[in-house]
């Protein structure tokens, strides 16, 4: 059987060989995707829980973000400037 990569699930040709064996693809299938399971799974309504503001306070300091840290990086050059002269500016001109 040609499965679905890492799911439990048949690809359409595999489908089609099984369909062509006359026999059912659901016989093949995980009962992780039946109907029922999935029913099962939420079947009891989820209770909303408190704000915030409810919660109990327990004496732990609050988790805080890490201090921002700047990075070393490679040092510029210190490029010296040329000074113009006239053979530089007559070189540009032209």
């Amino acid at each position: 059987m040609i499965w679905n990569g890492e799911n439990e699930i048949p690809f359409p040709h595999a489908c089609c060989a099984i369909w062509d064996l006359e026999q059912d693809p659901d016989d093949y299938l995980h009962r992780y995707y039946h109907k029922d399971t999935y029913l099962k799974a939420y079947e009891y309504a989820l209770q909303p829980i408190n704000g915030s503001h409810e919660w109990t306070k327990f004496g732990i300091e609050p988790v805080l973000p890490p201090v921002e840290k700047t990075m070393l990086r490679r040092p510029k050059k210190n490029r010296r400037k040329e000074k113009k002269t006239e053979k530089s500016e007559a070189w540009t001109t032209q």
